[in-house]
């Protein structure tokens, strides 16, 4: 139990890829709020929303993108339709069962960029109690791929660097993860086999 797996939520367990997807369900929300276009995500990117740690926080970003999409529908509204949309999005329940099977052998947790509105549909998803560390950018005021939520998650693990290994489903994630010294791969949700050789592969070292 002296190894340590971090992995990353969305693409990993919950879909971005197959059925109803994280940008289905974004391009549903902004519609229902006025906006009138497809690929939201590309235009809110900039306000880092991920990275807010209050919901009064949260609503001044709001009244930004608001501003600035042109959008009718309040701050009340986003937040009731957002969970509204957002649990519609479709997860991955075998990616899951395999990573809280991996607890007979190290220790396993999550490193994930997400909305403060997010941990109760992740809770949903995958149970918190299974895992042994959850850390969520929102209440780390960081996000990856900034070297700081590396350096902040290690400061309160007691797992040496070439102990850890993250799953992520972006590249530049995951490259910043190795730069920073941990053992670090790309895979998706919809590469289970090939998440159970990565982890494989790093426990029986």
């Amino acid at each position: 139990m002296d190894k340590l797996i971090l992995f990353d939520w969305g693409n990993i367990v919950e879909s971005f890829e197959t059925g109803y997807t994280l940008t289905n369900a974004f391009n549903d929300l902004f519609k229902s709020l006025g906006y009138k276009e497809d690929n939201v995500l590309s235009k809110i990117t900039k306000y880092k929303i991920t990275s807010i740690k209050d919901m009064n926080l949260l609503e001044e970003a709001y009244d930004e993108i608001k501003k600035d999409l042109n959008l009718t529908g309040s701050f009340k509204d986003f937040v009731e339709k957002y969970d509204y949309y957002l649990n519609k999005i479709d997860y991955y329940t075998d990616v899951r069962d395999y990573e809280i099977s991996l607890k007979k052998y190290c220790k396993i947790g999550i490193l994930s960029n997400l909305l403060i509105l997010d941990k109760k549909r992740l809770d949903k998803e995958v149970g918190l109690s299974n895992y042994d560390y959850v850390f969520l950018s929102f209440e780390l005021g960081l996000r990856k791929p900034d070297i700081r939520i590396y350096e902040e998650v290690q400061k309160r693990l007691p797992f040496k660097k070439e102990n850890i290994l993250f799953i992520d489903d972006k590249e530049k994630n995951v490259l910043k993860a190795k730069e920073f010294g941990w053992n670090a791969e790309v895979a998706k949700g919809t590469e289970l086999d090939k998440i159970k050789r990565i982890c494989n592969e790093f426990l029986s070292r």
